[in-house]
């Protein structure tokens, strides 16, 4: 139940979870340029097309590592990166890793990172049973085990299982 109430905690860091998937997503496009040989790629809500030595274009794309970029989100990711709108977006892998490394910075610098933060912080020194919303002074319990077994050396007598 710990681990529940601890992951409910996280709840409110779920756009920011969303925008850090969507930001690597733009990186794995980089990537997949790069492996590619494309100079541009254009982007649009419903199509992306990759040009370089042949021409591909779909709704979505696989890397070779097995990631999916979708064009819906990547046009969504740069539409708010670039700040304008427009019917498609054309990018070189390297503006794709300029706006990515611009986001990241902007990131690290906002309120939604100090918050996650924050809510690491309360939970790391939540002791078993307890709230995550009710810090303590206890130090974190960082293993793997069970809660039985974090619970059963606490110094206090141990009680058979039910």
């Amino acid at each position: 139940m710990d681990t529940l109430k601890k992951a409910g905690a996280m709840l409110a860091h779920l756009d920011l979870f969303h925008q850090m998937l969507d930001l690597r997503g733009l990186l794995q496009l980089a990537a997949h340029m790069e492996e590619r040989g494309d100079r541009v790629t254009l982007i649009s809500p419903n199509q992306i097309t990759l040009i370089g030595a042949d021409m591909l274009s779909d709704s979505g794309l696989t890397t070779t590592k097995g990631a999916r970029i979708e064009a819906a989100t990547a046009y969504r990711v740069l539409q708010g990166l670039k700040g304008h709108d427009a019917p498609e977006y054309a990018v070189t892998r390297e503006e794709l890793g300029a706006l990515n490394a611009r986001a990241v910075a902007d990131l690290e610098g906002g309120d939604a990172l100090k918050a996650f933060a924050d809510t690491l912080a309360r939970i790391a020194v939540a002791p078993a049973g307890t709230s995550p919303a009710a810090p303590t002074e206890a130090p974190a319990e960082r293993s793997s085990r069970g809660r039985r077994a974090a619970e059963g050396e606490g110094g206090g007598p141990e009680q058979p299982a039910a």
